[in-house]
């Protein structure tokens, strides 16, 4: 594995004027059991301006539509349903507010806690201790690598994360395989690194379950014949792959276990790494069916059964050798704003991020792991409370998913097969491909359309603006990414599909023209 960091990476050395170095000691030396701290250049708890926190947590997403009429995107109707509602719910005001409060005191006995002494003050390199435990030991119950020798460390979110994990691995003049249309800003990533991404080429069709987006065919015939397909890298072998392999950005595509197996051979057998960025994996969706408006305490998966039957496996439950980088955050599951996440790897790669964190970011926010530490353990009761808190967020998102595509479904434009739709199998999009006539200058026409939207009023990304080679990827950049995640209501999500498809409908109606 240690062949695959960079030299750059390799190169860094931890450095500190308060690092005290032991390899010297006198014969007989041993340090004192408790030192005081006269070196440290950190204030003591005493002047932090705040003595506590307190965190009013919601029980469900939503928590406050739940006595509103039905439709609202939210477990509506099982405020009243009787028998087997939980605990939570019970706890539910008039109001729709929560008795369930956080208590963040200045010092804390709970050793799972971190407390605002240790919250607000500087902190290790790689994330404070009790927080870090918890992605462990999320990991080992939901992806378990196949190997003893990894770790975790904490990032400010998944953007910085890729940062990371592109210095990890990628210099000047590498090679990084990355999906045709991806999440861009990685780009910057790879970029900043002199590394050079070749695009692959992705598996479009809409039919149901037949496509996991990325061509694995394409990727054989690739690595087979590198030289020959890629003579202007003649004798560079790529050095990493980059996936989104669950509910893929922008697409919606997720791999299946066999598909995830065969291309994680191909890095075996090729010696490149994975860095697999999954923001969006815990947010399973079965296939499309009509919504109803209404959420059952039957619709619950319990966490066996999700972990076992729904959650797809990451690359890391494959992994044997340590080349498998997983990108983890808490932005789709708590809050973007924290810009809190984590790294799942090999301990060697995990100590070259570190050492790169050491310098370009230092420790995460303290205040965004207390938050999140506290409210994971505290409240929602450790691994397991979580994963029923990601449980509920996955619920809420298959109707919404259900509601987007049931009023693209039921309009015009679809039943004159305009367009089709990628039913997602993860995460919080959906790609809408616009059957054009053929011959179309399609980019000229995707951009005319977009005028039609925002004259109409809807706001959606075009599928070429997320390429990372526009040219290669013109034949199949026919189609618009949709997300189901920041409407406020059914009613929004329904409004939207009518203005998406009425846009469509006047566009061909008119011969494609504005």
């Amino acid at each position: 594995m240690a062949h695959l960091i960079s030299q750059r990476a390799n190169s860094r050395r931890r450095l500190h004027f308060a690092l005290f170095d032991t390899d010297d000691a006198p014969e007989g030396f041993e340090p004192h059991p408790d030192p005081l701290w006269l070196d440290a250049g950190m204030p003591n708890a005493g002047f932090f301006p705040i003595e506590l926190l307190q965190v009013n947590v919601v029980d469900y997403p939503f928590q406050k539509s739940l006595l509103l009429p039905l439709g609202n995107i939210s477990l509506e109707n099982l405020n009243s349903s009787g028998s087997g509602v939980e605990d939570s719910l019970k706890r539910l005001t008039t109001t729709g507010e929560s008795k369930n409060h956080v208590i963040i005191p200045k010092k804390s006995q709970d050793l799972k806690l971190i407390d605002l002494s240790r919250g607000l003050q500087y902190s290790e390199v790689e994330g404070i201790p009790q927080l870090l435990q918890f992605t462990r030991d999320l990991i080992k119950k939901a992806h378990p690598p196949k190997y003893e020798d990894w770790t975790t460390i904490l990032s400010n979110g998944a953007g910085d994360g890729l940062n990371k994990a592109a210095d990890a691995f990628l210099d000047p003049g590498d090679i990084i395989l990355v999906e045709e249309f991806t999440f861009t800003p990685f780009l910057q990533n790879i970029n900043n690194a002199g590394a050079i991404p070749v695009p692959l080429k992705l598996d479009l069709d809409s039919t149901p379950d037949k496509s996991n987006g990325l061509d694995i065919d394409y990727l054989i015939n690739l690595l087979e014949n590198w030289d020959q397909l890629q003579p202007e890298h003649t004798g560079k072998k790529p050095k990493a792959l980059y996936t989104i392999a669950s509910g893929q950005n922008p697409t919606g595509f997720t791999q299946s276990v066999k598909f995830r197996q065969r291309v994680y051979n191909l890095a075996e057998k090729y010696d490149f790494a994975i860095i697999e960025d999954d923001p969006y994996g815990y947010l399973t969706l079965p296939p499309f069916s009509s919504p109803d408006g209404l959420a059952k305490m039957t619709d619950f998966l319990t966490i066996e059964d999700f972990l076992e039957n729904h959650l797809m496996p990451s690359y890391l439950t494959f992994d044997t050798s340590g080349r498998v980088l997983r990108i983890e955050t808490f932005s789709k599951l708590f809050a973007p704003g924290l810009r809190l996440g984590f790294i799942v790897g090999h301990k060697d790669v995990i100590r070259a991020i570190s050492n790169y964190a050491n310098v370009v970011t230092r420790s995460s926010s303290g205040t965004s792991q207390l938050l999140v530490n506290n409210v994971i353990e505290q409240s929602f009761g450790g691994v397991e409370g979580w994963l029923k808190w990601v449980l509920k967020i996955r619920l809420a998102y298959i109707n919404r998913r259900n509601v987007l595509l049931g009023g693209l479904y039921d309009l015009d434009a679809y039943k004159n097969g305009y367009f089709d739709i990628i039913d997602p199998r993860a995460g919080m999009f959906a790609s809408v491909i616009v059957n054009f006539p053929e011959g179309t200058n399609v980019p000229d026409k995707m951009k005319l359309l977009q005028f039609k939207f925002r004259a109409i009023g809807v706001k959606v990304v075009t599928g070429l603006n997320m390429a990372i080679d526009k040219k290669f990827s013109e034949p199949r950049g026919n189609f618009f990414r949709l997300t189901y995640a920041v409407a406020a209501s059914d009613h929004e999500l329904r409004e939207g599909a009518q203005r998406f498809s009425k846009a469509i409908y006047e566009f061909f109606q008119k011969g494609l023209k504005y």
